[in-house]
């Protein structure tokens, strides 16, 4: 490459350069913002890595251009396919999560107890938990509020023995669709205490409603919170800090029978 040449082809990996960095970090950074109906709050974060991965792939491009000496035309094509290739790989990163949403479980009722002892330790722990650390923190009298809250939402506390798990996950885009995608169904061998709502309490066995023994599919579920939600707060199974134990949705049965 003689001297003259020179400048053009270091204008021309400028030009790769800012184009493909400039893709990369907008699409990184508003990529969630735009598809996305609750993007993660650090998703625009990703727009600080893809912008300097674009931006080295320009250089590269760039100087490659240089070296098999396209024609003006030539390089605008192969640029423009770039920044295309490079939108589209660049937003596919920012969705390609699906958030987990619920856990599909083939588990055995192996133990229920009354919410008694656990929501004893609980009140005890959030007692202890410095509440200026909230600004949503409930006045201090909130344990005067427990026994309401335990007859909002009755249940017990089981034991169960998991066998298969699998997460359903799920994408809501912003145009108002949602995508449902399903993990493969893995063998495990896992006990773990899960809360079971019951409708009322059967005189003052509420275990009465389960047996033990019995194995079943079921959803396993964290009750949603929301930003007005104050700390401790008000659902009984959040409180206790145990996932909701119950039937597999209608939506949900369908991979029920993807399990081996």
């Amino acid at each position: 490459m003689t001297d003259n040449n020179r400048p053009q082809s270091q204008v021309r990996t400028f030009i790769w350069a800012i184009v493909l960095g400039l893709v990369g970090f907008i699409c990184g950074y508003s990529g969630q913002i735009l598809l996305l109906k609750n993007g993660d709050s650090l998703g625009p974060l990703l727009g600080f890595f893809t912008g300097p991965i674009g931006l080295f792939l320009g250089i590269l491009l760039g100087e490659l251009s240089t070296r098999y000496r396209l024609s003006t035309g030539q390089n605008l094509l192969y640029l423009a396919i770039a920044v295309v290739a490079g939108s589209v790989g660049t937003l596919y990163l920012t969705v390609a999560e699906y958030k987990p949403i619920a856990q599909l479980v083939d588990a055995e009722i192996v133990g229920c107890e009354k919410i008694d002892k656990l929501l004893a330790s609980q009140t005890k722990y959030w007692s202890e938990t410095d509440p200026n650390h909230s600004t949503m923190a409930r006045p201090e009298v909130w344990e005067q509020d427990i026994p309401g809250m335990v007859r909002a939402q009755p249940g017990v506390v089981l034991t169960v023995r998991i066998y298969q798990q699998a997460w359903v996950r799920e994408q809501r885009w912003s145009w108002g669709s949602v995508s449902q995608s399903v993990d493969n169904w893995k063998s495990v061998n896992e006990t773990k205490q899960v809360f079971a709502a019951i409708a009322d309490t059967v005189s003052h066995s509420p275990c009465e409603r389960f047996t033990i023994g019995e194995r079943r599919f079921s959803s396993v579920i964290w009750e949603d919170t929301t930003a007005k939600d104050f700390i401790p707060t008000e659902k009984i199974s959040r409180f206790l800090w145990l996932p909701v134990l119950q039937q597999v949705p209608p939506e949900y049965v369908r991979y029920i029978h993807k399990s081996k």
